[in-house]
């Protein structure tokens, strides 16, 4: 048997004497049938923190140690759950002498019983309290030397100046308060890299290769090769207002500057990145994108900021099979690096093979659609304001375009009186087809200034006759009063039409 999961959980009484309280697990039946040796995958799950120190006395029970072999034990799974009935001011009292002894204790337990641990992984529901942590410390100490795989979802200290050199899989959550902010890690191994809350001022020195190693590219100061890293997930911490604010403040302090000059230390590789994932970039990131990227990319996602144009227009990328961009808090200086970046990645520079999708919200400048060249771009969500005139335009620049979702679609008080004195007095009115075959799906969550329902069903007659390949249309906020018999009547009429959603 090459993997056995044991999975531990408290299932019993919430007294604190010990022996009320009872462990869910199925570490019986695999000592009983003596296959403790080939359990390679431990889960330990405690539901809340007071339940910790009752395990650490009754492990030695449960596991059977001195009796059963649990040495092939490669991956540990531990997550430590805070009760909604926990008082939170007993869990910050801090820890006494004798709890530290507890921890320990139990840490030196399992780093003796499993000492070939390469795979670590830590879960909570929340910020752990101060004696979840210290158990983290204890074991991520123990095994740093020899992880491969290391992940948590919350930041842990560490008190050990770097990880394995054959580490491949880090998620890790930056701990602000540690110094260095992390210990060091050898890029040429890495495989995954996801590393969240990562402060502004936090760069690629903990990646530089060191001096004494004897690789060939430790030579060239300053080049870090992520040899064999294939997934990279970058999040900075911070709210999206404070990051604006920030680079609205900082614009004429020496700070950028600062760490511009942090970042330009190092030249950055990825020969065989796939898939590239970034969040709230602020603009003195002493981090620089600015790298060597493969030409073919699976997955590009660029979320809540602008990324320097200069990151993709430098880099080689040729194709990606699906690109994703949000853009929250656009304002008027945005503008200038807005245009050039959608416009070279959604323009022919960048082939997109399957999805490419825009999402933008709060802009601060009007866009000009003179300035807009998206030939690639499939979906397109502008969670704002927009003119009809506006989206017409903009379909018809957007070849490939499927889907567009808008928040506000906006029908000035004459086009609404027009729209329906021409359909009073046509009848069937025929339309000329917008200049596009491709677009599939229409979104709209509010009709401005359309209230009657004589010119909603103008409005709906106007975007099926207009884009001809439209096989749903959903309209939000008008009333449906009246429509029932328009879309029993819509059905025949328009047999492309597949969906038709009208909602108040």
């Amino acid at each position: 048997m090459a993997s056995i999961a044991s999975s531990i959980c408290h299932t019993g009484s919430s007294g604190e004497n010990y022996g009320n309280i009872m462990f869910c697990t199925n570490i019986d039946l695999i000592t009983s049938l003596g296959f403790s040796k080939y359990v390679r995958s431990l889960h330990i799950c405690l539901d809340e923190t007071r339940f910790i120190e009752p395990f650490v006395e009754l492990m030695p029970e449960l596991f059977g140690f001195g009796v059963h072999s649990w040495t092939n034990v490669r991956y540990l799974w531990l997550n430590l759950y805070q009760s909604i009935l926990e008082d939170s001011m007993d869990l910050d009292t801090g820890i006494d002498n004798e709890k530290k002894t507890v921890i320990s204790r139990m840490g030196k337990m399992i780093v003796e019983e499993m000492p070939h641990v390469n795979m670590l992984r830590f879960d909570s529901d929340g910020e752990p309290a101060e004696l979840g942590n210290e158990i983290k410390i204890s074991l991520l100490d123990n095994y740093a030397h020899n992880l491969k795989y290391y992940s948590t979802g919350y930041p842990v200290a560490h008190n050990f100046e770097r990880f394995s050199s054959e580490m491949t899989h880090l998620e890790i959550r930056i701990n602000s308060e540690s110094t260095p902010l992390l210990p060091r890690i050898n890029a040429e191994c890495l495989q995954k890299l996801v590393l969240d809350d990562v402060p502004s001022y936090f760069n690629w020195q903990c990646f530089e290769p060191e001096a004494s190693s004897s690789s060939q590219h430790y030579h060239t100061p300053g080049l870090i090769r992520f040899t064999n890293l294939q997934v990279f997930e970058l999040y900075f911490s911070g709210m999206l207002e404070e990051t604006h604010l920030q680079r609205i403040s900082m614009t004429d302090t020496g700070a950028v500057m600062t760490h511009a000059a942090a970042a330009a230390q190092y030249r950055v590789e990825f020969p065989k990145l796939h898939t590239l994932s970034v969040a709230n970039y602020p603009p003195d990131a002493a981090m620089s994108l600015v790298a060597e990227y493969p030409e073919h990319m699976r997955q590009l996602t660029l979320r809540y900021s602008f990324i320097p144009p200069s990151v993709f227009i430098r880099s080689n990328i040729k194709q990606v099979k699906s690109l994703d961009i949000t853009l929250y808090y656009a304002q008027l200086d945005d503008s200038e690096s807005f245009y050039a970046l959608t416009n070279h990645l959604f323009g022919p520079s960048v082939e997109v093979e399957k999805n490419s999708t825009l999402l933008m919200s709060y802009s601060g400048f009007q866009m000009h659609l003179r300035h807009v060249h998206w030939p690639n771009l499939t979906v397109i969500r502008l969670m704002s304001q927009v003119e009809y005139a506006t989206m017409e335009q903009l379909v018809q620049k957007m070849p490939r375009l499927e889907k567009l979702v808008i928040y506000e679609l906006i029908f000035e008080h004459q086009q609404t009186l027009e729209i329906s004195s021409n359909e009073s007095c046509a009848g069937h009115l025929v339309y000329t087809p917008w200049n596009t075959a491709a677009v599939k799906y229409l979104d709209i969550l509010s009709l401005a200034y359309v209230s009657r329902p004589d010119v909603v069903k103008s409005c709906i007659r106007r975007f099926l006759l207009h884009v001809p390949s439209l096989r749903s249309l959903h309209i939000n906020g008008c009333e449906a009063i009246g429509l029932k018999e328009f879309v029993d009547l819509a059905k025949p009429q328009y047999p492309h039409l597949q969906k038709l959603m009208l909602s108040g």
